[in-house]
Formats: structure tokens, sequence, C-alpha cells
């Protein structure tokens, strides 16, 4: 295995992710994907069909709106104990636009895309060639809800040190060669090691321009990366972003591609009703 590529927060868009899937394909050996499929977006099945039926090794896991989906569908149905095990869930924290799209997903779904849902795991932890890796979209943490709810930011939102002690603070990632996160939907790689980092959050501020692919260097380092997210970026790039991982020699590259956002407005515009329809609304599923 050499190539890997790592994606994020797909939030129901597969416009975005099929442009995604399209480039990356015959670039990489296997796919790690840190969660959230589901959410925000109009197309939950396209997206669950296709994860499912890619063809490479995958590594995937739970994200906090695979949860809210997945207990909308639960209730829509009617089925009993289907979220026993997710007992932190706490649907009165999440934002109204947030709701409003669980409960929209889960009424597209199949059995077979909530069986997808519901076997996601809080965390991943393997290896990669001689790297091991640890997935989870959160923050790393024995805390279950850590795991899909708090963010780990990174600079300039928080100190350097902060959230690498944040990511490492849990004694099953301390050692972790590559730690891969999501959720905050911004792409960020640092250097535990050298204890440098580099933050696309930054040029959003400062309003520089970025030239892609951004490339890194990790000979013998401890990392940890956030790819940024595919379906509903917030880092001031409206393109779907990710990240390849080539572990022969050893480097990291940040991408961002173009996708028809006229086609994901439309789709939204048909699929949403006209009560929710208000500039609050937009500006969060957008």
């Amino acid at each position: 295995m050499v190539s890997v590529g790592i994606i994020s927060d797909i939030h129901s868009n597969f416009f975005a992710l099929e442009v995604v899937i399209d480039y990356i394909t015959d670039k990489i050996d296997a796919l790690i994907c840190a969660g959230d499929f589901v959410g925000y977006g109009f197309q939950p099945t396209e997206c669950i069909e296709a994860m499912l039926d890619y063809s490479l090794p995958t590594y995937y896991c739970l994200g906090n709106h695979d949860v809210g989906v997945r207990y909308e569908y639960c209730k829509h149905l009617g089925i009993k104990g289907g979220f026993k095990d997710l007992k932190f869930f706490q649907l009165d924290e999440v934002r109204p636009a947030a709701k409003t799209m669980f409960k929209r997903n889960a009424k597209d779904l199949s059995d077979k895309n909530y069986r997808f849902l519901k076997n996601l795991p809080l965390h991943r932890d393997f290896r990669l060639g001689q790297k091991s890796v640890h997935v989870t979209h959160g923050t790393p943490s024995k805390n279950e809800k850590d795991n899909i709810v708090r963010y780990l930011p990174a600079p300039p939102i928080q100190p350097l040190r902060q959230t690498i002690d944040l990511a490492q603070g849990f004694s099953g990632t301390k050692d972790v060669d590559i730690i891969i996160v999501g959720h905050t939907h911004q792409r960020f790689y640092i250097n535990r090691d050298r204890i440098q980092g580099w933050s696309h959050i930054g040029d959003r501020y400062s309003n520089k321009k970025v030239n892609y692919p951004k490339e890194f260097s990790f000979p013998r380092d401890k990392i940890i990366l956030n790819p940024g997210a595919i379906g509903q970026p917030r880092d001031g790039d409206p393109a779907a972003s990710f990240a390849i991982i080539d572990l022969e020699s050893s480097k990291i590259e940040f991408h961002a591609l173009q996708y028809s956002r006229k086609k994901f407005y439309q789709i939204a515009k048909q699929k949403c009703a006209p009560s929710v329809q208000n500039s609050s609304f937009w500006e969060i599923i957008f």
C-alpha cells in the first residue's frame, strides 16, 4: 500500500464527492473518511452508496451528523433499542437547520443505508504500511462524545501546542504516527515532533491566495491531519477539500476541487420546504 486518500465531512453532497472520487481513484490504494457522510445536503443515499460500493480498501468512522440522521431514522420507523449504544447524543444541542436536515435525510435512507451508519465506529485504529493510524471525527478521547462532538481547532484559532496536547491527551494516540480528524471543515497539518503546523484558516483571515496542491514531508515524524470538508468547506474556499498521503515518499498533498455548486443549489431548492428557506438556513447549508 503506497498512496491513501483522506476525506471527511461529505454531508450528503454527491456532486462534490463524485468529482473527488473521479480524481483520486486511480491515484490511491486505500481511502479514509473521518465521518459525517450525511447531514446538511440532499443526497444522503447517493453518498452512502458510493462509499459502500467503493472498490478499494476503506477505513471509515462515525460523525455527529451520521449520529443525528441515524437517530431520526430510528425515531421515524419506531426502531426500538436502535440507539442504546449512543446514549450521549443530545438533540437539543443541535442547531435547528441541522435538525431539519437530519429528518429529511433520514426519510431518504434505505435499511441498507441505515446499517452502514449503524456500523460506523467512533474511531478506527489500524496500520498503513509501517505507520500506525488513528481516525476519529472530533477529538481523540476515551470520552465517547468527544470523538464526534468536540472540535480540534488548529492555529490561529488556538495555540499549536494546545491542539497537539488535545490530540494526544488520550493515551491511545500518544504514540500513534498519524492522527486524522474532521468536524471543523478546515484543513490543517501539524508535525508533532518538530512542533510546527500549517492551516488554511490563516489564509482565510489574511485573504492570501493558496496554490494547490500544498505539499508536506513527514519522514519518521508523528503528524495530525484534517483534510477539510468535501461537502461544506468552512475555510474560505468553497472547493471540495481532501488530502493524499504517499507513504513511500512520506509526503502529504492537500487538494481542492471545484464542483457544480449551481446543481447543488438547484436540488436544494427543489427538495427544501419554503418554510425553512430563509437566510440563516442557507448560510448553514452552504
